[in-house]
């Protein structure tokens, strides 16, 4: 595995959101964000704009941050062997919360990594 990837959330002021009907995400939030992943060496790959409904009739908006780093190649086996268990933990913490995790995605991706996983420890 050569890299690593992190994804976050960035949400708008929620006060404003439901006093006003819209949010703003703040740029000064939004740079510290990127600039604390920065400094633990993630660098920005991929971002998108999302609204998500909250409890009450709410939308809020929210950017999605995709983060990447590569992982050093004494690391690589190891951090291979935790992402079956990352996937695992991610779904069950998922389903946990309520939310549908990508049931037959989850169960491809699990086949797939235990083939990945194979590969990398045995070459």
């Amino acid at each position: 595995m050569e890299y690593e990837y992190k994804v976050i959330d960035v949400a708008d002021g929620s006060v404003s959101s439901m006093l006003l009907g819209e949010g703003r995400i703040e740029t000064q939030v939004l740079e510290a964000y990127l600039n604390a992943m920065a400094s633990k060496g993630w660098r920005m790959v991929f971002m998108e704009k999302v609204m998500q409904r909250h409890v009450v009739v709410s939308h809020r908006e929210t950017l999605m941050i995709t983060f990447e780093r590569k992982v050093p190649e004494r690391d690589r086996a190891a951090r291979a062997a935790r992402c079956l268990g990352d996937v695992a933990r991610a779904e069950e913490e998922a389903r946990a919360q309520g939310r549908l995790a990508a049931t037959g995605a989850g169960v491809a991706g699990l086949a797939a990594g235990a083939a990945l996983l194979g590969n990398l420890l045995s070459g």
